[in-house]
């Protein structure tokens, strides 16, 4: 066990908040999960320079929020167990995938999370529970119960139905979202039925973000559930695995390879996320709110994002730094698939 312990700041229906969590988990160390309330908020805040979760609170006493960089923090401090490959081709592959992962996936999860009424009321007793100091399994009085339902309609009028029209998901796409999120997964399951991770015997970023999914909104919300449950059950226990897994010396993939099984993941963002990057930047570049995108069945309106932006030039400046033989083995196995197109353009 490796000296001092971390303090994970968030609530347990937050994908990053379950993404941060399952890392922690994959790299053994001593962690204490402690919940954003109404009461510790501001101090959270105060220290983190942002509403968002998770934060970290590393034991040198540091507040560190956003779930990439903690990653990286995370992959250099314990090398004895990566969580970012070191050879060329599956390290930009690691970053693709959980950059993908990260910024379209949220739209799956508050597509199913917001767009129906029952399941905002089963959503709205764990969210009242972590706003009072309460973890869901604690369970909540009649009174609190009650409370619950009333608070979450705020939350879901000022917070959950904005956040869909944002990310182009609310009730006029969410049939869209929910094809598209059975598709994926119905193929992403068989991946996982064939590997222990996306790359190997070993964890990358994305797997976690992939866990985090699942433990937050697909296997807890009922809804996510029904369609899980429908296309692709073993997509649960495969999630559940990963969400627990403990590093164990194991290895990624050898000779730098990338399963076929990953494929339908290239093809995924190539074709929505990647189209996505690329209007969105048009728009920050013209000083434009919001894009538009087209994911097959015309236009879809979406909020423009620094952040996807940010990141993007982030991957860019990795690919870009890579050496001669190093950038040739990727263009070899990643440009073919049209998964470098987009991160290629300058920034802006």
């Amino acid at each position: 066990m490796f000296d001092g312990r971390y303090i994970m700041w968030g609530g347990e229906h937050s994908l990053f908040t379950r993404k941060l969590q399952a890392m922690l988990n994959y790299l053994a160390v001593d962690y204490e999960f402690r919940l954003k309330t109404a009461e510790s908020g501001p101090m959270v805040e105060g220290r983190l320079g942002t509403h968002f979760i998770p934060g970290l609170q590393t034991p040198e006493g540091w507040f560190i929020h956003d779930s990439t960089p903690i990653g990286l923090m995370l992959n250099a401090k314990y090398p004895d167990r990566p969580i970012l490959p070191s050879s060329p081709v599956q390290r930009i592959a690691a970053h693709l995938l959980e950059d993908w992962a990260d910024e379209w996936f949220g739209r799956y999860a508050i597509s199913s999370r917001w767009c129906y009424p029952e399941n905002i009321e089963h959503v709205a007793l764990g969210f009242y529970a972590n706003s009072i100091g309460k973890f869901f399994s604690e369970g909540l009085t009649v009174e609190e119960q009650q409370q619950a339902l009333h608070m979450i309609e705020g939350v879901r009028d000022n917070f959950g139905l904005h956040a869909c029209a944002n990310r182009g998901c609310g009730p006029d796409q969410a049939a869209a979202v929910r094809t598209d999120f059975e598709n994926l997964m119905s193929a992403v399951a068989a991946h996982y039925q064939q590997h222990p991770f996306l790359l190997g015997n070993c964890a990358s970023l994305a797997d976690f973000t992939f866990a985090g999914l699942f433990k937050a909104h697909i296997a807890a919300d009922p809804e996510p559930r029904s369609w899980i449950e429908g296309c692709a059950p073993s997509m649960l226990d495969s999630m559940e695995r990963v969400f627990n897994a403990r590093s164990d010396g194991g290895s990624y993939a050898p000779d730098d390879a990338l399963a076929d099984t990953l494929k339908p993941c290239f093809e995924h963002m190539r074709d929505s996320y990647h189209p996505f990057l690329r209007v969105s930047r048009e728009a920050l570049a013209a000083g434009e709110k919001w894009c538009e995108v087209d994911l097959g069945d015309g236009p879809v309106a979406m909020r423009s994002l620094k952040y996807s932006e940010i990141s993007r030039c982030h991957i860019k400046a990795e690919i870009e730094a890579l050496s001669a033989s190093d950038r040739a083995a990727v263009d070899a196995v990643l440009g073919p698939l049209g998964v470098l197109d987009a991160y290629l353009l300058p920034g802006i």
